[in-house]
């Protein structure tokens, strides 16, 4: 067999498994978990999902690309649908992920992150990151376009695929980890207030943290109660734990604990609660919202 053959074959077996491993996670042990559905049918492909501030005891999520640009809110103890929100005037190209922006100042609000970072193809010029304060998770209405804030942001590097997103509330940035098939991805931070006016960003290039031997990053979320963080793939989820007065860098070098997943359709979100709880999500409807037993 020629080499360039062999390896045309060997590329076909490795996504033959990786898209084995994705539909079915087949090479996870079953862990012990506990499962609700979320009720809402329109919730079909569910892509990033993160507590709410306003009330604790809803999550927001989305859809993957192809839907329009609306969040949906759950009861995470029954799964029970609690609202719906339209962005009117705002075109979601790949929404991946969302993180919570604490509030800046004293009395102002929390805002919601959500990550129009998807580039399956790497063709995006840039990535878009919607601003936008938290809703009430409880009602449903409409966000016109004049209350959205958009941060455009571009790669050092060229265009990358990214699914996964969190606040570093240490730094007062946000962290974009990307994704590829194989390892030594890209972990970029991004500024998202002017220093000199303390305004939101509008265009920012993201800077390059580190490279980290990871393949196939689909979601993330910090614990703000400890400072770890925990990343999510198809098959697992690693938890970076944090170290006494580690920088970022130095704690997403570290090895992380890893943690295998529940045989789910296709796992593309993770969030972490205010008991510091880990929960994921996965395509399907009705979704499952899955609290893992990491203690």
């Amino acid at each position: 067999m020629s080499t360039r053959r062999f390896c045309f074959v060997s590329a076909t077996l490795a996504w033959i498994l990786i898209a084995t491993a994705t539909q079915f996670n087949v090479f996870a042990d079953e862990p012990s978990v506990t499962s609700i559905k979320l009720s809402d049918p329109e919730l079909n492909e569910s892509s990033g999902m993160v507590f709410s501030s306003k009330d604790p005891s809803c999550i927001w999520s989305h859809n993957d690309s192809g839907d329009r640009a609306r969040l949906f809110a759950f009861d995470s103890e029954t799964g029970a649908a609690t609202g719906r929100w339209e962005l009117t005037g705002v075109t979601a190209v790949d929404w991946e992920d969302l993180a919570i922006l604490p509030p800046f100042q004293a009395d102002g609000p929390a805002r919601l992150v959500i990550a129009d970072c998807g580039d399956n193809q790497q063709q995006r010029d840039h990535i878009e990151l919607l601003i936008v304060d938290e809703m009430d998770p409880r009602k449903s209405g409409e966000v016109a376009r004049d209350h959205v804030h958009v941060l455009r942001v571009k790669y050092p590097h060229g265009p990358q695929d990214c699914e996964a997103i969190w606040f570093d509330e240490p730094s007062g940035e946000l962290i974009l980890l990307c994704k590829r098939f194989t390892p030594w991805v890209g972990l970029y931070r991004v500024a998202l207030v002017d220093r000199s006016s303390g305004e939101l960003n509008e265009d920012v290039e993201a800077e390059l943290i580190l490279r980290l031997p990871l393949a196939m990053a689909t979601a993330a979320d910090r614990d703000p109660a400890t400072g770890d963080v925990w990343v999510s793939t198809y098959w697992q989820a690693f938890q970076f734990a944090k170290a006494d007065h580690a920088t970022l860098k130095h704690q997403m070098s570290q090895t992380p604990n890893a943690i295998d997943l529940p045989r789910l359709k296709q796992i593309e979100a993770i969030a972490v609660d205010s008991k510091s709880d880990v929960w994921v999500t996965s395509e399907g409807s009705p979704a499952p919202l899955v609290r893992l037993n990491v203690r």
